[in-house]
């Protein structure tokens, strides 16, 4: 089996995905519930006035406090986990039916949810979110869709532009544009952003981060892999991304240095990075790592005039919840109410209050950056994870990284990625490509 040596949760999500194929198949006729008894009308009619949240980001205390103000004798208990053991912890509970009511999920890991069983149908009855399409982009409303289309399993609540975040006294004391729009078009040109950098270094300061974020910039407009699970990176644009780390890799243009740790804090307070590249949230991000630079930051555009995705959040609902109407009304107070400064809503309306705010940003030098990262998302193109790109993006990253640090050509690489995945999820794409052609049959018996 292809999938032998998978680390247990990823065969623990894959044999949830197994059982909803049978699940889905094998009989021609439509399952129809068993009646509820007395006893159990009268459990049903007794719903809970509390419901319980499970959340990565801070600001859900305050969307709880809100909604118990909104709704009188209400409760949420909101426990939240970190950004990276905030999937696993919600696949055991689904797993050992113990989940909350409702579960705020990032971007990049709704295909670990979207081809199991355990989560509700957003857009069956009681809730018709598809009342609610109308006001999200159509490729934003997709991103929560379940992998054979026919359900929302997670509602959008936030989405984000990928932003570059720069020092304006640095670009002008070396002579470069420091306004952002100019600086923008000064860095369109490839040649251009890479004569930055080196005349930067020679100062020993650094444009980025690592050799593989140019490539990045590229990656952040496709999807690893599409609807057919085939890889989706081979191309033109791709190798474009993959010759410029080279490049930066060759000439030694990159710090070496990541964000996230003590050293990445310190490159910033010093000046050693001039520039990074981050979601529109790394606004806040960055003042709340370096709030005595107020001021000294700006932002605009990535650089050759990309307009990449960076993440969002969902949330999702599960069937275990007890009190599913008032989780719904939660998620949608949550979805009509986020007009929070640097975060772009995926309610369409909320970021026309955000804009009406006019806000200027004290940390960016009065710069009215929320009407940036609105220009950028309405440019930008999110698109949806797979269930299987959890196990292709290790495999994509290590073979990335060897081609930009043997600097093969990226032709090369590509084929070499694309021919590597396609062995290694072969019997997985089997299966899940058969999951989603039997649902279309058994939901086409039922109509």
């Amino acid at each position: 089996m292809k999938g032998k040596g998978l680390p247990l949760r990823r065969l623990i999500v894959f044999a949830m995905m197994i059982i909803m194929i049978f699940s889905t198949t094998g009989c021609d006729e439509t399952t129809i519930p068993p009646q509820l008894q007395d006893d159990e009308r009268v459990v049903e009619s007794k719903q809970p006035s509390a419901i319980t949240v499970w959340c990565f980001e801070q600001q859900y205390v305050d969307y709880a406090k809100k909604f118990e103000i909104e709704h009188p004798g209400v409760k949420v208990n909101v426990k939240r986990f970190s950004y990276e053991d905030h999937v696993d912890a919600y696949l055991d509970a689904l797993e050992q039916g113990d989940a909350p009511d409702v579960m705020e999920v990032g971007h990049e890991f709704l295909g670990e949810f979207t081809g199991i069983q355990g989560l509700m149908d957003l857009n069956a009855a009681p809730f018709l979110a598809s009342t609610l399409k109308p006001d999200i982009s159509p490729d934003l409303w997709d991103t929560g869709l379940s992998f054979d289309n026919k359900r929302l399993i997670a509602l959008p609540i936030t989405t984000s532009p990928l932003v570059t975040f720069y020092r304006k006294d640095i670009m002008e004391r070396y002579g470069f544009p420091s306004d952002p729009e100019e600086l923008a078009i000064y860095m369109e040109d490839p040649n251009r952003w890479l004569a930055m950098a080196e005349k930067l270094k020679e100062h020993g300061i650094y444009l980025i981060q690592w050799d593989r974020e140019p490539m990045q910039w590229f990656e952040s407009m496709f999807p690893l892999l599409n609807s057919k699970l085939q890889f989706n990176r081979n191309n033109a644009m791709i190798a474009q991304g993959l010759l410029l780390s080279q490049r930066v890799n060759v000439q030694g243009l990159d710090a070496n240095v990541g964000l996230w740790t003590d050293a990445g804090n310190e490159a910033l307070r010093s000046g050693k990075l001039a520039m990074v590249y981050l979601g529109s949230w790394g606004e806040l991000q960055l003042e709340e790592w370096v709030p005595h630079m107020k001021g000294l930051w700006r932002a605009t555009r990535l650089p050759m005039k990309l307009y990449g995705y960076s993440t969002g959040a969902s949330l999702i609902m599960s069937e275990q919840a007890q009190n599913k109407e008032l989780a719904w009304s939660f998620m949608k107070s949550v979805f009509f109410g986020v007009t929070d400064d640097a975060t772009v809503a995926a309610y369409m309306p909320s970021r026309k209050v955000l804009l009406d705010k006019a806000r200027r940003s004290e940390f960016l030098g009065g710069q009215q950056s929320d009407r940036l990262y609105m220009e950028l998302a309405s440019k930008m193109k999110e698109f949806r994870p797979t269930p299987l790109d959890k196990l292709a993006v290790e495999w994509y990253r290590s073979t990335r990284q060897k081609g930009i640090e043997n600097n093969s050509l990226p032709g090369v690489i590509l084929n070499q990625i694309e021919k590597l995945i396609e062995q290694q999820l072969q019997q997985e794409r089997r299966v899940l490509l058969r999951y989603s052609r039997a649902t279309f049959r058994t939901l086409d018996l039922m109509s």
